[in-house]
């Protein structure tokens, strides 16, 4: 559809997108139909040559794609006419071992399961970059100050080093599941009309060989309305989301011109407006966050389709087919634009210190005056004056005490070093070397988990 592509391409990844076509889909339902004949023919189940004999009449490009589309509607799903068109091309001898003990929500959830499993492998190879950029960025930026903020406001110092060690523990924290369900959380699913499976399947372990050619787990049993494998990977997929969306809620906000403290990478012609030219726009981070809200909603969906009647769902099970492929395709789109975004941000640590000093009467003004508790009388006056300045011209409390400090005839004993440490916010960063630190060798321990 053309309309899609002006108002959904930009958020999905171009690669998925194009893999999640209606050929793949019915190579998907193709390949596992194959499987199935491939593991009774090997166990003796049907006569010989039937899966050579199968392949030769059945190459994808005998398929009506257009017309298994236009015919979905009478049954409910693809497979119908999908199967349809498959035995009307197979010799008459063998069309009876085609789709036998199948039903079609075995064809489309194990299709569906095959379609999306790589998509996953994409974007965990993307994370891995994204932290490794996390790592970048927090070495360079562990001792760079700025102000951390509270309900939108200036509250204390931190580093910038110490919020991006935030915005990789989420990850951190994701990246494990996400591994653990491309590894094994794909199921294989065929049980039969009302998901009791068959006799012969049960007694050669068919479904175990025929998920092992495939690629797919062997669930416990069918899990026809037990839709916990779906929910699984919509879950995983949008706590993916949440933790991305909040990296870009902070970088856009901090790139808003008012605090300039990063920017989005300069890419050419990405960034404009069409009416104002001075404008920079943070178009990865709005592309990131609308891909990640889609998630959350695509993930409502799906878990309101859980709960499943009986032995087969009426609308239910068709429901998640969208959110899902959709979702895959969305959070691999934000996650190899994060991937961008991450390795070009510009950070601007000069215009972190501006912000922030212009707010530091708020946490230096106690341990001044401490420092100064023997010239309370001349030092006090100064340090309110330059408090009530700074506030007044919107402008940085040391810069106005150090001036007014230097106009006065006062004899600091040597301790301008001591000084210096209290001015300086990395004294009231508390442990955010640390976090860095802790979050750096998190980082190193997962990237060579997952290269085991």
């Amino acid at each position: 559809m053309k309309v899609a592509q002006l108002i959904n391409q930009p958020f999905v990844h171009p690669d998925i997108a194009q893999d999640f076509s209606a050929r793949f889909f019915v190579k998907a339902m193709l390949d596992f139909e194959l499987a199935i004949i491939e593991v009774r023919e090997n166990n003796g189940l049907v006569p010989d040559k039937t899966l050579q004999k199968s392949k030769q009449a059945l190459t994808l490009d005998l398929f009506d794609i257009d017309a298994i589309g236009a015919e979905t509607y009478l049954g409910g799903n693809a497979a119908i006419p999908f199967v349809a068109q498959a035995k009307a091309l197979l010799p008459q001898e063998i069309k009876p071992y085609f789709h036998q003990t199948v039903t079609s929500q075995d064809v489309i959830d194990t299709a569906m399961m095959l379609m999306l499993k790589p998509a996953l492998k994409h974007i965990n190879q993307d994370l891995i970059d994204v932290l490794k950029a996390c790592g970048i960025l927090i070495e360079n930026h562990r001792a760079t100050p700025m102000a951390g903020r509270t309900l939108m406001q200036q509250a204390l110092p931190i580093t910038f080093g110490a919020k991006i060690s935030q915005w990789a523990s989420s990850l951190i924290a994701v990246i494990p599941n996400l591994a653990k369900l491309e590894r094994s959380g794909f199921y294989l699913q065929w049980g039969g009309p009302v998901g009791v499976s068959n006799v012969d399947n049960e007694n050669y372990e068919l479904p175990q060989q025929v998920a092992e050619l495939l690629g797919l787990s062997t669930p416990l049993l069918p899990w026809h309305t037990n839709r916990q494998p779906i929910h699984a990977i919509a879950s995983t997929l949008d706590a993916c989301a949440g933790a991305m969306e909040n990296i870009v809620e902070d970088i856009a906000l901090m790139c808003q011109s008012e605090l300039g403290e990063v920017a989005e990478p300069a890419i050419k012609g990405m960034g404009g407006s069409s009416s104002m030219p001075h404008k920079r726009n943070p178009v990865l981070c709005a592309l990131i966050k609308t891909a990640t809200l889609r998630m959350h909603g695509h993930l409502s969906v799906i878990s309101n389709t859980t709960a499943q009647p009986f032995e087969r769902a009426l609308g239910q099970w068709h429901a998640t087919w969208v959110p899902l492929t959709e979702g895959v395709a969305l959070v691999a789109g934000a996650t190899a634009y994060l991937k961008t975004l991450l390795h070009g941000l510009q950070v601007y640590p000069e215009r972190m210190a501006a912000n922030l000093d212009l707010n530091s009467d708020a946490y230096l003004v106690e341990n001044l005056k401490q420092h100064f508790s023997t010239d309370q009388d001349q030092l006090y006056p100064l340090i309110e004056q330059a408090s009530q300045e700074a506030h007044v011209n919107h402008q940085g409390f040391s810069r106005i005490f150090l001036a007014l400090l230097a106009k006065q005839p006062i004899n600091l004993d040597g301790n301008s070093g001591e000084l210096e440490t209290i001015l300086s916010p990395l004294t009231y960063c508390g442990a955010a070397d640390r976090q860095c630190q802790v979050t750096l060798e998190a980082i190193d321990k997962l990237i060579l988990l997952l290269a085991i």
